[in-house]
């Protein structure tokens, strides 16, 4: 059995998602003697591990709100875990999940928002999942904690770099062949970008120095993503008369080399 179901989501306020939820009102004991049901009590968490240079072992940071799904907004996929009997049913979102009557046995409830597969600002994937017994007559509530499943970073740049160049282009790469580019980075909160998890990153652009004088960063690997994971990229205009960038991607530090730009190379 395999229903799916779709719908056009509301807008979910902060309240709502901090309260958490997933089902709607708790229902009575299902009147099918041989039936039982399953109510979701659900909340997102908002807490992602750093590993930035100076932060302790175990440190979180708190994703932005913006950045969450409201727990009625996860696709909730429910099978039966008896690998002997195929059972299972798809809700496109928790606010069209209706708590149907089920036969006694082991069920799995795997929840998700999001594309695993898609990477930017807006591209935050929560996942979550528990093992539920269903017992007739019965209508248990089982809680369940969604978590993120992808990584994010944030880039920031120093005084200096800011100082020693006029303008910039700077854009970080994906393995999959995402690319966000970064004309303007702002001094404080700087938009979260979300890739995924176990990726190589790279790093490229241009910039021109208080002289005039341009100059490119080639493309170079500044490291290698985590899921659950906010990374910081942090770019320094490194020492005067160096013709290099001091970048550091949480705590491992990476040298750019730039080259200068011939603005006429025939003449």
């Amino acid at each position: 059995m395999n229903i799916t179901r779709h719908i056009l989501l509301p807008a979910a306020s902060l309240f709502a998602l901090l309260l958490g939820g997933c089902s709607k009102s708790p229902s009575p004991a299902p009147d099918d003697p041989q039936k039982g049901a399953i109510a979701f009590a659900c909340t997102v968490s908002p807490e992602v591990a750093v590993v930035a240079d100076g932060t302790k072992a175990g440190a979180t940071r708190t994703l932005p709100a913006s950045c969450l799904p409201a727990p009625e907004q996860m696709k909730l996929k429910l099978k039966l875990a008896d690998p002997d009997k195929t059972f299972e049913m798809t809700y496109e979102s928790m606010v069209d999940y209706d708590q149907p009557l089920l036969d006694p046995g082991s069920y799995t409830a795997g929840f998700s928002y999001g594309d695993p597969a898609e990477e930017g600002p807006d591209a935050a994937y929560f996942v979550g999942s528990t093992t539920c017994t269903i017992v007739a007559r019965k209508t248990i509530t089982q809680q369940v904690s969604h978590t993120l499943a992808n990584a994010l970073y944030t880039l920031h740049l120093s005084d200096w770099f800011k100082n020693y160049y006029t303008s910039y282009n700077l854009t970080v790469y994906t393995e999959s062949g995402y690319q966000n580019g970064h004309t303007l980075v702002p001094d404080t909160n700087p938009t979260p970008i979300f890739v995924r998890p176990n990726t190589k990153l790279y790093l490229s652009g241009k910039g021109t120095k208080t002289n005039g004088v341009e100059v490119e960063f080639p493309k170079t690997e500044i490291g290698v993503t985590a899921a659950r994971t906010w990374h910081s990229i942090e770019i320094d205009a490194g020492s005067a008369g160096q013709a290099s960038l001091d970048l550091r991607f949480d705590d491992t530090p990476t040298t750019v080399e730039t080259r200068e730009i011939e603005l006429n190379p025939e003449a």
